[in-house]
């Protein structure tokens, strides 16, 4: 596809219409447009796949009508469509037809994160045995360096996307089963790593992610613990083992 011929398509670029062979230029139009439209309804429905749960809040119709005008102004800029709408949650912020859905952004900019992390690469963790078996040994558990992949994401948000995007993914699993009604102006804090091909995401509390984010910043244990009487270390680890996202366990000289 040539740089015009694909200009015209993603834009109302009049300059391919000499290329194509017709009695008139409405016709040049009406002949093209058969091509933008097919190309249009692939990037909506390449939106509909990569956003499933914001599309349920507002409604197929609704959805498709909101990503058409983001399709007009954001054509492409990779030939894997899997990598497109990155600009879709800003957008979504900005789109007045949806100011009564404050959370809705966010929720948009969660859905394309784990999308964007299933794509990462998975790195090789440790097990629960080795794990155990460096605490035991460790003359200073304290002093102990905990990492994880780098690819792993902290985000806050003001409202409850996290279980939104949890009970959306539970339905479709559960037949629609029916869950507990969803508080949605409760802040969340949310941990997303990627483990057995897939995105995951945990919500956690504001002290475990002060936690993870000082392991992140490659603190050793004892000055990972935030400063909070209501902080577990024993129950955060735990959590952290069972995730099974420790790529790496050990004193600080051996790091």
């Amino acid at each position: 596809m040539n740089t015009q011929f694909k200009d015209a398509l993603l834009t109302q670029d009049t300059r391919f219409y000499r290329e194509i062979k017709a009695s008139s230029e409405e016709e040049q139009e009406t002949r093209l447009n058969v091509y933008r439209n097919n190309v249009s309804i692939s990037l909506i429905d390449a939106l509909c796949d990569i956003f499933p749960v914001t599309e349920s809040i507002v409604g197929d119709e609704f959805f498709r009508a909101m990503a058409r005008i983001y399709v007009l102004d954001n054509p492409p800029h990779s030939p894997v469509i899997g990598e497109y709408g990155q600009g879709f949650s800003g957008f979504i912020r900005n789109f007045s037809p949806t100011e009564s859905l404050p959370y809705l952004a966010d929720l948009a900019a969660l859905e394309h994160a784990m999308l964007t992390l299933t794509q990462c690469e998975e790195y090789e963790t440790l097990d629960q045995n080795t794990i155990s078996t460096t605490f035991s040994l460790a003359a200073n558990p304290s002093i102990l360096s905990l990492r994880i992949p780098p690819t792993s994401q902290l985000l806050v948000s003001d409202f409850a996307i996290g279980s939104l995007y949890q009970a959306y993914f539970n339905d479709a699993q559960n037949n629609q089963q029916q869950h507990k009604p969803i508080d949605i102006d409760q802040t969340e804090y949310l941990f997303l790593f990627k483990s057995h091909l897939y995105a995951q995401l945990q919500i956690i509390s504001k002290e475990e992610a002060i936690f993870i984010k000082h392991l992140m910043q490659h603190k050793l244990l004892e000055y990972a613990v935030p400063d909070s009487e209501t902080f577990n270390l024993g129950e955060t680890l735990a959590k952290l083992i069972e995730w099974n996202i420790f790529t790496h366990v050990a004193p600080a000289n051996n790091t």
